[in-house]
């Protein structure tokens, strides 16, 4: 029996499955093009609003409930499939290491992924865990988005003089918390039903604006024009916050079109998380076949790449999910 969806969801739905489709072609033209990925123009675009979409696309669909159950619930759901994937990935991308002996390497890894899951781990279950974490707390204030904001901004001024408390998850925290907020926002007010076609087009031209100052790494000039060295990270920290904005307005717009959906999108969508978890070693493993074949890397590569790491991505989570224990465990679920 088929559910009927509201049309708000069909519009999740393909959120959703556009974010994961943006995740596993960035990493494709990432891994492919290893020192030069950030001079790719579709790379660029990918990165400067993949990530947040999804964090903001969490904000949208959260539902807390009343108890500490939900922090049991979301642990269950993200930090455990962390952990086993960190073991998974880590005896496979170590397996030279491990060949040679060298177990000591594994505690020393382990440690680092602890302590910047950014580094090596399925860093964005970490992350979102710890955002779960902050909300779930600071939810029932009266001033919840003054609370919250107060919060980053400290964060951001703290890490500023002790760099160490961006450690354990919090400076992903203080990255990715305003883009979960503005999700909350979104659905608490229905924004995107009350953006007009005049505010579109601003919002268009506000994007493309931000889209060319925008680095992922920085950046010593804007627009061309160079930076005194002071003033850079700075400009970069506002167009870093700021760039995504417009594209998730725009998105969660758009997606107030989308009145109906289709089995992979809802697959997908259902299974973002498992994607996630499971495709960076496909992506990995062909890139290093093909550099073999192709001297050069080319779109062709990278085409190569997306389509045939989607495709096993795409079966070996249908597998796992055939597989109650090992999903729950794996997945979350």
């Amino acid at each position: 029996m088929q559910v009927e969806l509201k049309a708000r969801d069909y519009g999740i739905d393909w959120l959703k499955a556009f974010a994961i489709i943006l995740m596993v072609l960035g990493h494709a033209i990432q891994y492919s093009l290893v020192s030069n990925f950030d001079s790719n123009i579709i790379f660029r675009l990918i990165y400067s609003f993949h990530m947040p979409l999804f964090i903001c696309i969490s904000g949208y669909l959260i539902s807390p409930g009343k108890n500490i159950g939900f922090l049991w619930k979301q642990f269950k759901l993200l930090i455990i499939p962390f952990l086993l994937w960190m073991v998974l990935y880590s005896l496979y991308y170590r397996r030279m290491d491990l060949h040679n002996r060298n177990w000591a390497i594994l505690p020393n890894y382990y440690l680092q992924v602890f302590q910047s899951p950014g580094k090596g781990g399925l860093w964005f279950l970490w992350a979102l865990y710890v955002v779960d974490v902050f909300y779930f707390f600071l939810r029932k204030s009266r001033y919840f988005y003054l609370l919250s904001v107060s919060v980053v901004v400290l964060m951001y001024a703290l890490t500023l003089y002790s760099p160490e408390l961006n450690f354990y998850g919090l400076g992903l925290f203080k990255i990715y918390y305003p883009y979960f907020l503005l999700g909350c926002f979104l659905r608490q007010y229905q924004i995107a039903d009350k953006i007009k076609k005049w505010q579109v087009i601003l919002l268009i031209v506000v994007m493309v604006f931000f889209q060319i100052a925008w680095a992922r790494t920085g950046s010593v000039y804007a627009f061309g024009m160079p930076i005194a060295h002071d003033n850079n990270s700075i400009y970069a920290l506002i167009v870093r916050i700021l760039t995504p904005v417009p594209v998730l307005l725009l998105l969660f717009k758009l997606s107030r079109y989308c009145r109906k959906s289709n089995v992979v999108v809802q697959w997908l969508s259902v299974n973002t998380l498992s994607v996630y978890a499971s495709h960076f070693m496909w992506v990995y493993l062909f890139v290093y076949l093909l550099s073999s074949t192709i001297l050069e890397r080319s779109d062709v590569e990278i085409f190569i790449v997306f389509i045939v790491a989607l495709v096993l991505t795409w079966a070996t989570v249908a597998g796992i999910n055939r597989v109650p224990v090992v999903r729950k465990l794996l997945f979350g679920r």
